[in-house]
């Protein structure tokens, strides 16, 4: 079953299931639908190789999720499927590279909120649009959580709220790039709790996390996927985690919505095509990839890095990045996101 989600800004991300009976029947249809689609598959595809574009360095979540992806689509397709790391300008670069590929289903996007979404609201005249990229799936999501260097002295969100407002209090947060999930995290966080704090962008979560350690910025909210071995080990002090509920990961940590009600943020991972990918083609690897979401392996080591899976339709991913392009659009008119 999908987990909950809300708004991506003031809420969990959306998008939702058939729930009760109306669940079997909404899969007996998706499941027609797409055999149907499956019989109207060019000839021959798959013939060749097909390539899963990460636009991340490896050893993060989407290149996690894209192994996952290539792994499963080569044992059940009967073809060579590759990972292919296309770092640089917070995953715009990779993107870039999909958009303007042959819309012959034989290149796919590792995607993200942060590059299917937010990037357009991060950086001017980008060479693609929100419309260069077709949804495939939204694959899995993943809680932040809220973190603060070893050496403060705070046990709860409560308390870092309360030294933040302290009279001449002065803190930084540090982000994993300019409209990263962390900033916009961290900066819902500090409209809801009323403080202020000046944002760090670092390059990638690793050098951000390890100069929390340092001592070098105040506090995160991150992915629990990148910071999970850190806090295990007691060299970053976590506060909560930003899903609806406890995470199986950190069962003894609340969640901030204990402390701030309504504070959801998970954000999530998705693949797709270049626009105009034969909707089939679509249709077959949606179908493939739903399957490895099924299987309770596959789902177990997933879990094991703190990602949920989702599923679903290609609709319902559209509907999501639509939905997600409106309220982005909204926080962009009180934080400043555009960079160079």
């Amino acid at each position: 079953m999908q987990s909950s989600r809300r708004r991506f800004v003031q809420q969990c991300i959306g998008g939702s299931f058939a729930a009760g009976l109306g669940l079997p029947l909404a899969r007996l249809a998706h499941a027609q639908a797409t055999t149907d689609a499956a019989a109207a598959l060019p000839n021959g595809w798959p013939a060749q190789s097909i390539k899963v574009v990460v636009p991340f360095p490896p050893g993060g979540s989407t290149d996690i999720l894209g192994r996952f992806v290539a792994e499963h689509l080569q044992k059940t397709l009967g073809k060579p499927v590759m990972v292919e790391n296309l770092p640089g300008a917070t995953g715009t670069i990779g993107v870039a590279a999909v958009a303007r590929a042959n819309p012959d289903g034989y290149t796919l996007l590792m995607g993200s909120v942060g590059t299917m979404v937010t990037n357009h609201f991060a950086y001017e005249k980008l060479p693609f649009t929100i419309d260069s990229i077709a949804a495939v799936i939204n694959l899995a999501e993943t809680p932040n959580v809220l973190m603060v260097r070893p050496s403060l002295d705070v046990d709860s969100p409560a308390a870092l709220i309360a030294r933040m407002k302290a009279k001449g209090a002065s803190f930084q947060y540090g982000s994993s790039g300019v409209a990263s999930s962390a900033q916009i995290s961290c900066e819902v966080f500090k409209q809801r709790a009323g403080v202020q704090a000046v944002h760090v962008p670092y390059k990638g979560g690793s050098q951000m996390l390890t100069d929390l350690i340092a001592g070098n910025i105040d506090f995160t909210i991150d992915q629990i996927s990148s910071a999970l071995k850190l806090i295990q080990a007691g060299r970053i002090k976590a506060l909560a985690v930003t899903s609806a509920q406890r995470s199986p990961l950190l069962p003894d940590l609340p969640t901030l919505a204990e402390t701030m009600p309504g504070y959801v943020m998970s954000p999530w991972f998705c693949v797709g095509a270049p626009a105009s990918t034969p909707k089939p083609i679509v249709a077959r690897i949606n179908t493939l990839l739903n399957g490895m979401l099924a299987d309770k392996a596959i789902v177990a080591k997933m879990e094991g890095y703190g990602i949920v899976p989702v599923g679903g339709t290609p609709t319902d991913l559209a509907t999501l990045i639509r939905k997600e392009a409106t309220q982005m659009q909204e926080l962009s008119t009180r934080v400043q996101f555009k960079t160079a």
